[in-house]
C-alpha cells in the first residue's frame, strides 16, 4: 500500500510539473508573439515618416546650403524684422494717413463723405507702398550696385521720391484750397463749381501755390512717408536674397522637427502599448 502510495503521489508531481511546462511555454510563446507584433509596429511607423522625414531633411539641407553660401558671401548674420510687426505697422501708417488727408478731398466730396474717406485712404497706400519701396531700394542700393551699377537704383530713387513729393505736394494744395473756402465762405461751393468748374477750380489751386499752412502739412505728409522709409530700410536685410532664405530655413527647420518629434510621439505610444502587454503576459 506505502508503494501505491508513493507511485500516486509521483504522479501528481509528475502531472503538475508537466503542467508549469506548459504555461511556461504557452508564456514564451506570446511573449514571442507580442514581440513580433511590436517589431511589426515599429517598422510600419518607420514606413509611415521615414520618408517624410528623407523629404524633409533634403528640403532643409538644400536651403541650408543657399543660406550657407549668402553667409560667406555677406560674412554676417541676417538682420531683418519680423513681418508680423513689420506689415501692421505699415498698415497703421496707411489709416493714420485718413485724418490727415480726408479734408484734402472734403471739398470735392463735400456730399459724399465716403468717397472722401476712401480717396484719402487710397492716398495713404500709395504714399506708404511707395515708401516701403523707397526704404526697400535704398537698403539694398550697396548690394545692386556692386552687382549691376548704380545707373538703375539712381533712377529708382529719383523717380519714387519725385512722385511721392508731387503727390503730397498735390494733397497739400488741395488741403489748403479747403481751408481757404472755408475760412472765407462768401460764396457757396455750388456757385463756385457752378462758375469755373471742378478742373479749372483746382488749377486755379495749383497755380496759387502753398502757403504756411500748405507747407506745414506738406512737412507732415513728408515726416509719415519718412516713418515708414525709415522702418522699410530697418526692416530689410540689405542682401535681396538672405531674409528669404532664412525664413525658408526656418520653416524647414520647424517642419524636420515636426515630422521627426510625429515619429518619436508615434514610437512611445507603441513602446509604452507594448510594455504593458509584456507585463500583462509576464505576471
Amino acid at each position: 500500500m506505502a508503494d501505491n502510495a508513493d507511485r500516486g503521489a509521483s504522479s501528481v508531481h509528475v502531472l503538475g510539473t508537466g503542467k508549469a511546462v506548459d504555461r511556461a511555454a504557452a508564456k514564451d510563446a506570446k511573449i514571442e508573439r507580442l514581440n513580433a507584433l511590436h517589431e511589426g509596429n515599429m517598422k510600419a511607423i518607420e514606413t509611415r515618416y521615414g520618408g517624410r522625414i528623407a523629404d524633409a531633411k533634403e528640403h532643409y539641407d538644400t536651403i541650408n546650403g543657399k543660406w550657407d553660401a549668402i553667409q560667406a558671401e555677406v560674412d554676417r548674420q541676417p538682420r531683418y524684422a519680423r513681418s508680423i510687426f513689420y506689415w501692421p505697422f505699415m498698415v497703421a501708417l496707411m489709416l493714420f494717413e485718413i485724418p490727415v488727408n480726408r479734408l484734402s478731398f472734403e471739398l470735392f466730396f463735400r456730399e459724399s463723405p465716403t468717397v472722401s474717406l476712401g480717396v484719402a485712404f487710397l492716398v495713404g497706400v500709395i504714399l506708404v507702398t511707395l515708401a516701403h519701396r523707397l526704404g526697400l531700394v535704398l537698403c539694398r542700393f550697396g548690394y545692386h550696385v556692386k552687382k549691376s551699377g548704380w545707373t538703375g537704383q539712381l533712377v529708382q530713387v529719383v523717380l519714387i521720391t519725385a512722385i511721392i513729393l508731387a503727390l503730397i505736394y498735390g494733397v497739400s494744395v488741395l488741403r489748403q484750397g479747403y481751408l481757404d473756402f472755408e475760412t472765407q465762405p462768401q460764396a457757396s461751393f455750388a456757385d463756385m463749381l457752378a462758375g469755373t468748374g471742378a478742373a479749372q477750380m483746382a488749377g486755379e489751386m495749383f497755380k496759387a501755390g502753398l502757403g504756411i499752412s500748405g507747407w506745414i502739412f506738406f512737412a507732415i505728409n513728408v515726416g509719415i512717408v519718412a516713418v515708414g522709409l525709415t522702418a522699410a530700410y530697418f526692416s530689410h536685410d540689405p542682401h535681396p536674397d538672405f531674409q528669404a532664405a532664412d525664413i525658408a530655413l526656418k520653416k524647414a527647420e520647424k517642419k524636420l522637427a515636426l515630422v521627426k518629434g510625429q515619429r518619436a510621439d508615434a514610437e512611445s505610444v507603441e513602446q509604452r502599448r507594448h510594455a504593458n502587454q509584456i507585463n500583462r503576459a509576464s505576471a
